[in-house]
């Protein structure tokens, strides 16, 4: 009898210890080993208890790519392009506006050329680096003299970018300014539009062999729009690479003469279809686009790159040129409203117009 009272007592005491260690958390962990004695006269060294940082402090940068991690991730190229078959409709390698410009017009260089200027061209830059950016890696080129004008927008690691796009420029100024034109002629494109895409060509090697003897610039790369005007042909050659723009604007109307080189033009639905088909500077050829106008007097040639177009519509970007009639204006105002409207990128427009050229400069009446 007393046996029993004992293991009653027993199993009591062994409930209240499991209540009491319950009570002090110990529930699912181990009991805590019993710390060791300090010797005396040697304080413990105290170790400060980690913090999780959650969120990058605002200037931290990504590792690979060297851009801030606040700033929104820029337009990539595709690793693995369309194949050739799936662009080639949609891109072809030359292409006419259409009723714009007779055919045999486009693709001959016996156009008539008379000894006077049929119309004037003048044209205004602007560049900005927007407002979620930290740096501008956009570039342009305003070549008057030889009614020229482009511009890059340049992608790739930390300062890449700005590095393509400045090189791209300045080598496409470079050859026109020299008449030295080392790309690969091609017999059937226009003689002017052929030194156009010569000179992008041009700008491609250049890129491409600074890239390869600087590994931290290994991958960079650009996209080009440019435009070439002939003012005794009453003709403007177009080439592009990439998805940067060029709209004619023309009788209160606003067209884009520019088909993005993106995979989402070739087809290709999804995440990827914003990624860029081709590029200026990622591979040893780089195919040319080229389109033949005819500008009218009173026309506006926009080349602008994808931060304006995609920050500010069509029927807005026209609006605004119709409300400046003064190219300087025109073009702070449209950088304005792509920063208004959020200025997510990177804006950089040149606003041509084309003119009447001066009753000194007419040329005689043609029966």
């Amino acid at each position: 009898m007393g046996g029993m009272l004992w293991v009653g007592v027993a199993i009591a005491a062994a409930l209240v210890l499991l209540l009491v260690v319950r009570a002090m958390g110990g529930d699912d962990e181990e009991p805590a080993a019993a710390p060791k004695a300090e010797p005396k006269g040697e304080p413990r060294e105290k170790v400060a208890t980690p913090i999780k940082v959650l969120t990058p402090p605002p200037d931290a940068r990504n590792s690979k790519t060297g851009r801030d991690e606040e700033e929104p991730e820029g337009t990539k190229v595709a690793s693995i392009p369309p194949p050739p078959e799936a662009e080639s409709h949609v891109h072809p390698k030359v292409h006419v506006t259409e009723e714009e410009v007779p055919l045999e017009f486009g693709f001959a260089d016996e156009d008539p050329t008379g000894p006077q200027a049929l119309i004037l061209v003048s044209g205004v830059g602007r560049t900005d680096p927007g407002r979620r950016r930290k740096h501008n890696e956009d570039a342009y080129l305003v070549l008057d003299e030889h009614a020229v004008f482009a511009i890059a927008d340049g992608m790739g690691g930390y300062a890449a970018g700005e590095v393509a796009s400045q090189l791209a420029v300045d080598v496409m100024a470079e050859a026109f300014k020299t008449n030295t034109f080392a790309g690969t002629p091609d017999p059937e494109r226009p003689h002017r539009g052929d030194e156009l895409c010569q000179a992008i060509e041009m700008a491609n090697l250049a890129i491409l062999t600074q890239a390869r003897a600087n590994e931290a610039q290994a991958g960079m790369g650009t996209t080009v729009v440019s435009a070439r005007f002939s003012p005794n042909k009453q003709r403007v050659y177009i080439a592009h690479v990439g998805d940067s723009r060029l709209y004619r604007l023309r009788g209160g109307e606003i067209r884009q003469l520019t088909t993005d080189h993106t995979l989402g033009a070739a087809g290709i639905t999804g995440p990827s279809a914003s990624k860029l088909s081709r590029a200026v500077g990622i591979m040893d050829l780089v195919e040319v686009e080229l389109t033949i106008d005819a500008p009218k007097v009173g026309d506006y040639y926009l080349l602008c790159s994808d931060g304006l177009s995609k920050m500010v519509p069509d029927e807005m970007i026209k609006q605004i040129i119709d409300e400046n009639a003064e190219i300087n204006r025109a073009c702070e105002r449209l950088v304005e409203t792509a920063n208004e409207r959020g200025g997510r990128d990177n804006v950089s427009v040149i606003l041509v117009h084309v003119e009447q050229p001066h009753s000194s400069q007419r040329p005689p009446e043609v029966v």
